[in-house]
């Protein structure tokens, strides 16, 4: 029996599900080269999605086996516990299985900042469990709220904090603000005992985009009654009050945490060279420094733009032009072709502002750029998400349906 060279993708999210479905593609004429793919969920998320779940319970996951049926491709599904560089081999527990390339698609955690009660009294909002546990709560928080005599109790129970104002933070509040709405009018509760905070370390909300970009989107939160607080950090929680920097003290039941994220310590464990934002050090062909045939993509990949020198964001779009430009590069390794560098293209942003409002931008030929605000962003938001799924359509061969 023939002993097939094994291409292993650790991690299904945007990244990750691209090159392995890519590589399989590439791939689907040689088959000594077998794909492997895990993941320690039996699903692939639109994390950009997961505000709409936490709030509208929106179907947001899509069953691996139906976007890898009738593919080269192995899914495994368990949390990858070792990478032996050295053997080119990964363990999973008290199993392992070789490789002869290797694309680390892991993704990120949330990032607590050891902030004293935190982690414990706060919701994030980083996995499709998250969402949902933030459902469940917040239907049987305004039910509650609603059979509630006393007033101050009242409105400490719809006192809602988000921390963090980048774009999960601002997504979610939008589709809370739009929730809340929905709220008082079924239980018949006072508007003016609901209050959405957003609270911001930085001296603007979004404050990766341009400036002026960011203080529109400002404007249409205020207008939604969403309060913005900035310069300001959460400095402590317990399961009824948030800390401020700035020594106030807001009361509240609910947390929502979407300021920061770290890396996940495989890859640093693992003996590979680790960068800034604990990312994985990698050439311009997002190959890992010192291997190779080990290949970083999407949040865990220390990549540089080469225009401004600077880290490539954590962002999907960016995921997934690496996960293409990486499946190309293996095959290139493989069939002695040629590999490309990594160009990061910003082809747009979307910033969700509720169920049927959007603030948006595209990039055009020679430098210019169309700006989407209201029901046109809402539409070009739909036409991105949309994208993705066309992509797997594609790159599957079949018609998916989530």
């Amino acid at each position: 029996m023939e002993i097939k060279k094994n291409i292993v993708v650790i991690g299904a999210g945007y990244g990750g599900i691209t090159a392995a479905l890519r590589l399989a593609r590439l791939f689907r004429e040689q088959p000594e080269y077998q794909v492997h793919l895990i993941d320690r969920n039996p699903y692939h998320t639109l994390k950009t999605q997961l505000h709409e779940a936490a709030i509208r319970r929106t179907a947001v996951s899509i069953p691996i086996d139906r976007i890898i049926q009738r593919k080269n491709i192995i899914f495994h599904l368990g949390e990858v516990t070792r990478i032996d560089a050295a053997k080119q081999s990964i363990h999973m527990g008290n199993k392992s299985l070789p490789f002869y390339y290797l694309a680390i698609a892991l993704g990120s955690q949330v990032n607590f900042y050891n902030i004293p009660g935190l982690r414990k009294n706060s919701f994030p909002l980083q996995t499709l469990r998250d969402a949902q546990l933030i459902y469940d709560y917040i239907t049987r928080l305004c039910a509650r709220a609603a059979s509630e005599p006393i007033e101050k109790l009242r409105r400490d129970m719809l006192r809602f904090v988000v921390g963090g104002g980048g774009l999960s933070g601002i997504e979610f509040a939008s589709e809370l603000a739009d929730h809340a709405a929905q709220c008082i009018g079924n239980y018949h509760i006072n508007p003016q005992e609901v209050e959405i905070i957003i609270i911001e370390a930085g001296g603007h909300i979004m404050s990766k985009m341009d400036e002026s970009f960011a203080a529109r989107i400002h404007k249409r939160l205020l207008e939604k009654s969403i309060k913005i607080v900035t310069e300001t950090k959460i400095v402590s929680r317990t399961p009824d009050t948030v800390t401020l920097s700035s020594g106030k003290i807001l009361r509240t039941k609910t947390v929502i945490w979407t300021g920061g994220i770290r890396m996940q310590e495989l890859a640093r464990q693992s003996g590979m060279k680790i960068g800034q934002l604990g990312r994985i050090i990698v050439d311009e062909f997002l190959r890992v420094e010192g291997y190779p045939f080990i290949y970083a993509i999407g949040d865990n990949a220390l990549a540089m733009n080469p225009c401004s020198n600077e880290p490539v964001p954590a962002a999907a779009q960016f995921a997934l032009q690496q996960g293409r430009l990486v499946a190309n590069n293996i095959y290139a390794d493989i069939v002695c072709g040629e590999r490309k560098p990594y160009r990061p293209k910003l082809l747009g942003e979307v910033v969700s502002l509720g169920r049927h409002l959007a603030v948006g931008w595209l990039a055009l030929p020679f430098l210019k750029k169309i700006t989407f605000v209201g029901f046109l962003g809402n539409l070009l938001k739909t036409a991105v998400q949309e994208k993705h799924i066309f992509f797997l359509r594609k790159e599957s061969r079949k018609w998916i349906t989530y």
